[in-house]
């Protein structure tokens, strides 16, 4: 799938003008893999984040990097209980600017390590439509890398925002189902380029290598830029449905959903081959979808993050309700392009749960497929300004 019309668009290096002064432009892939030795399945993710590249070509700047040692002039003014000006300053201006590979794992005692870069460490080979980021390689059909965190590293950098650990990944893949730009709009797109994508290779994680087998890799790939990301986030996505109505496995259906767009989602949905979307020129038609976000207690499990989604378009209905366990999610952070020591914190994990389509037959509800969902990608993200 890597040749068409679709991947040849999105392939590329989308930042131009203003935003490689201020903007972003982020890649995600996400696979499944299986320890080699124990064969327990782990959800995997390696991200490329490129934030403001113009403004400090040279060297990566973080909006979160940690004050430096006060003056005595500064403590006089700390002791006043007032800020010197010159810090206050520094911290209302400055803007990050770096290229990030995040690379983690979902489920329980789950992770993610990041590695800043300067931008001049950055390149995108336009021939062969690959993203080079210091080591790390993203191309159409391909991904390797490694990122190393040490537990040093987090001692003297805690703006590194992420945890300790090491992990390395040789993949190939390919991309069954594509998707067009769902959300697309002069500040904001958002793009499930893979909605379902077979990965193979190998994964090392602390020293514990995992093999990604395609039938089973469960991958989802998409990508976003804009101005910044949105706030209010909300994301759920899924390739691994089985019929509940005749028990087997529906391999040739998936789903994407995100947002918030004018506290909308949009929303690219496989079913058995048919296709279901919700685009950007929709979504502010009234209850075209409708979605919550929720904490609930379980006297057995614990606490849950209950996703739920509501679709009506046309004359078909989708509903989705989605589980995480709350000891199996955790925060990933993500700086602003406009700074301020503002960071979108992402809740996110894996969930489980079920996908409904109904047709509308008069006033009553036809029901066509009922499916379990595992693995599925669950976020939720709210924007926070930090470190005051």
């Amino acid at each position: 799938m890597a040749g068409s019309k679709v991947s040849k668009r999105i392939d590329q290096y989308v930042l131009r003008g203003k935003l490689r002064q201020e903007g972003f432009e982020r890649w995600r892939y996400v696979f499944s893999a299986f320890n080699k030795l124990t064969g327990d399945e782990r959800i995997f993710f390696v991200e490329l984040y490129i934030v403001n590249p113009g403004i400090s070509p040279k060297a990566a700047v973080l909006s979160q990097k940690s004050r430096l040692a006060l003056s005595e002039s500064d403590l006089q003014y700390a002791l006043a209980g007032t800020a010197s000006a010159a810090h206050a300053n520094d911290e209302l201006e400055v803007m990050p600017s770096y290229v990030l590979v995040k690379a983690g794992v979902f489920g329980a005692n789950g992770k993610h390590m990041n590695k800043f870069l300067a931008s001049n460490q950055f390149t995108f080979v336009r021939n062969s439509e690959t993203f080079k980021a210091g080591d790390c390689l993203f191309g159409p059909a391909s991904l390797s890398g490694t990122v190393l965190v040490s537990p040093q590293d987090l001692r003297v950098k805690p703006e590194l925002l992420c945890n300790a650990g090491v992990m390395s990944w040789d993949l190939k893949y390919d991309r069954q189902i594509e998707s067009g730009p769902m959300y697309n709009r002069k500040k904001t797109v958002w793009m499930p380029v893979g909605l379902k994508v077979l990965f193979s290779g190998s994964v090392t994680l602390d020293g514990q290598e995992y093999i990604v087998i395609p039938k089973n890799a469960g991958g989802y790939i998409d990508k976003s830029w804009g101005e910044k990301p949105k706030s209010p986030y909300f994301h759920v996505s899924s390739v691994k449905l089985i019929s509940l109505i005749t028990g087997k496995p529906m391999f040739n259906s998936c789903f994407a959903l995100e947002g918030e767009f004018g506290g909308k989602l949009c929303a690219s949905i496989v079913m058995d081959g048919v296709r279901y979307s919700i685009e950007n020129r929709k979504i502010f038609r009234k209850n075209a979808i409708i979605h919550d976000c929720s904490q609930i207690t379980d006297s057995i499990e614990g606490d849950k993050v209950h996703w739920t989604v509501s679709i009506h378009k046309g004359k078909f209905v989708i509903d989705i309700d989605l589980y995480c366990k709350g000891n199996q999610m955790f925060v990933r952070d993500y700086e602003m392009p406009q700074g301020k020591r503002t960071l979108l914190k992402v809740l996110g994990g894996c969930g489980s749960g079920e996908i409904r389509v109904y047709k509308k037959i008069k006033k009553n509800l036809e029901l066509l497929e009922h499916a379990s969902v595992r693995d599925a990608i669950c976020e939720f993200g709210q924007s926070e300004e930090v470190g005051k």
